[in-house]
Formats: C-alpha cells, structure tokens, sequence
C-alpha cells in the first residue's frame, strides 16, 4: 500500500496543476528528461556494483529478449485480431513520418546513460555508497512532473471516458502483455508473480527499472529497462507500417509510451483523426503500470 501511494499520490498532485505559460512547460519538460538521466544513471551504478557481474549480464540479457518477445508478440496478435474483427482504417493517407534516425538516438542516450552508470559503478565499488531510496525520490519527483504533462497535454477525464476504442486497445494490450509476462517467466523458470510485474511496466523504463531494482535488486531492474526500451524502438518501426490498416495495434504497440515520445511518430503516421485514440489508450497504459507493478512485487515468491 505504501509503494502504490508512493507512485499515484505524485501523479494525481501533478494532474491538479494546471499550468499556461508555455515556457514553464518547456522547463518542466527539460526537468523530466533531466530526472530520467539520473534515474538511469543511477540504476547502471547498482548494476555495476553487483557481485558477481559477470555470471549476471547473461541472465539479462536472455531474459529481457525473452519477455520482449512474448509480450510483444502477444501484443500484436491481440491487437492485430482486434482491428481485423473490428476494422477502422484511415480515413486519409499516412502522412510522412519523417527521419526515425533522432528518435532512434534519443532511445541510445538512455541506453548510454546506464551504460555510464556501470561503468561508474563497477569502478567505485567499495568506494561510492547511494544512500537508501535516492532512486525512489528522484522518481517520485518525475511522477509528479509526468502528472504535470498529462494536464497540461489537453488530457481530459471526458476525453479518456468517451473514446471507446481507445480504452479497449489498452485493455487488450494490457491484458496480452501480462500473459506475456507469465508465458516468458514459465520459459525462464521464474516466480509467475515476477513474470507479470516484469509485463507490467508496459513500456514506461523508468517506472518499471527503479520498483523491481527496489524490489528485487538490479538484475530485475536492468531486465524491465531493457524489455519496456525495446517496446519504444520496435514501435518506431512499426507504427508507420500498421497505422493506415491496423490503427489500433499501430498505437497499441508503442504501450505507455504514446503519450511522449512515439506521439509524433503518431500523429504523423495518422493524423488528428488517430490523436484521441492515442490519447485515451495512452492514459490507460499510465495509470495501470503503478497499479501492476505494486500489486505484483507485493506478492509472495
């Protein structure tokens, strides 16, 4: 109960503020992206100062491949089957997209800044001390700007609850996820609790990386960074693909992340007419993962 107050109290104070000057947005935006960076940052120390690194590295790297793909790939299949059964193509042309190669960068930044963490880590071992929860603080800090953003990005309560398409794509990307998650852990010989909290970040890496690295060390953590970063470069791809036919697997892939960083790639893809749907199942895909991810760190192993 504590953890989950700890992650939607943040949120819902932020989603209180109403902000108008454009400039303090820009800031907060930077802030947010700031915060971020020192989360992931933050979370390559604890890796590298993990005994036993070498025999640790394998391990996450097999595992994220593996929820990635079974959770993606349910995630196509029942969104796929969703558009087939109840089809609404574009009513226009895709637009262009324009160049994927910034936001491909952009995904590499993240990527590098834990990679800087390690290093840092594995050579200050002994040596540098995080205190106790400095990773909680720093992200209860950005909860709280992302409840900012929600407001301030046009997101209504009536927006959300009368987009029907867009709250059943998420419950459906919601619900393959997590049977991804279980599918993965029964391969990986995993607590099925821990394979269902590993599908819940849904995308959102910062979120996910620093409650399972609080619940169960960094391995855990460096595995739900690499799954829900992977969901953000796939989607960079495929959303142009499948916007024109299949609206709701191309929005449903990118998770929570289709409230930042792929709504361009989004709105670009299909124009206005696909905002509100990204918009609605976006604000699902935000508000379940704190949901999830403390509910099932919660259970016994």
């Amino acid at each position: 109960m504590e953890g989950l107050l700890i992650v939607l109290i943040p949120m819902f104070a932020g989603y209180l503020i109403k902000i108008k000057r454009q400039i303090l947005l820009r800031h907060i935006n930077r802030v947010s992206m700031l915060l971020l960076y020192i989360i992931l940052l933050l979370m390559g120390i604890s890796l590298g100062q993990l005994d036993n690194l070498a025999q640790q590295l394998p391990i996450i790297g097999i595992s994220a491949l593996t929820f990635a793909c079974f959770t993606q790939g349910f995630n196509l299949i029942g969104l796929l089957s969703y558009d087939k059964l109840s089809p609404q193509p574009l009513k226009r042309a895709a637009q262009q997209t324009g160049s994927r190669l910034k936001l491909l960068f952009d995904s590499f930044k993240l990527c590098a800044m834990v990679a800087l963490g390690f290093v840092v880590g594995y050579f200050s071992k002994g040596i540098l001390f995080l205190p106790f929860g400095t990773s909680t603080y720093v992200l209860i800090a950005l909860i709280f700007l992302v409840g900012i953003q929600l407001r301030n990005n046009g997101i209504s309560l009536r927006e959300v609850f009368f987009n029907s398409r867009g709250i059943y794509t998420g419950l459906i990307m919601v619900a393959t996820s997590l049977l991804g998650g279980m599918v993965a852990a029964l391969v990986l010989n995993l607590p099925v609790a821990q394979g269902l909290a590993l599908a819940s970040g849904l995308g959102w890496y910062s979120l996910s990386s620093v409650v399972l690295n609080d619940a169960w060390g960094p391995v855990f953590g460096s595995i739900a960074f690499v799954n829900d970063l992977s969901r953000e470069i796939l989607s960079l791809f495929l959303i142009p693909f499948l916007m024109p036919n299949y609206r709701s697997a191309a929005v449903g892939i990118s998770g929570a992340t289709a409230l930042d960083c792929t709504l361009p790639v989004i709105q670009r893809s299909g124009g206005m007419e696909v905002v509100p749907l990204a918009i609605s199942f976006g604000f699902v895909t935000n508000i379940l993962p704190p949901l999830l991810l403390v509910f099932f760190t919660a259970l016994p192993l």
